[in-house]
């Protein structure tokens, strides 16, 4: 296996982040948004430099205050950084 060049693991980390934007949305679907109330907690105050834009705020989850906002989070964010790391570097 070549080494793969600065050029071509930039490519690979742009590839893991808009797939890692993807995936995020797909799971905040299937969870839907009365889950995402039940699981997380959201940040109550909203001031002009941390209000987020439409597509922001639905993949906003907050912090996990359940066993099942753990797993989630878990879930999506070990799914990401374990593929993201074999993607980029080892494939």
């Amino acid at each position: 296996m070549d080494p793969a060049t600065n050029d071509e693991i930039g490519k690979r980390v742009f590839q893991v982040f808009i797939g890692a934007f993807f995936y995020i949305f797909l799971v905040a679907k299937l969870i839907g948004s009365e889950n995402k109330a039940n699981w997380f907690k959201r940040r109550g105050n909203y001031t002009f430099f941390n209000r987020r834009g439409i597509f922001g705020e639905y993949i906003n989850f907050g912090y996990p205050k359940t066993w099942q906002g753990i797993l989630v989070f878990i879930a999506i964010y070990g799914v990401i950084f374990g593929f993201g790391y074999w993607y980029v570097f080892f494939y």
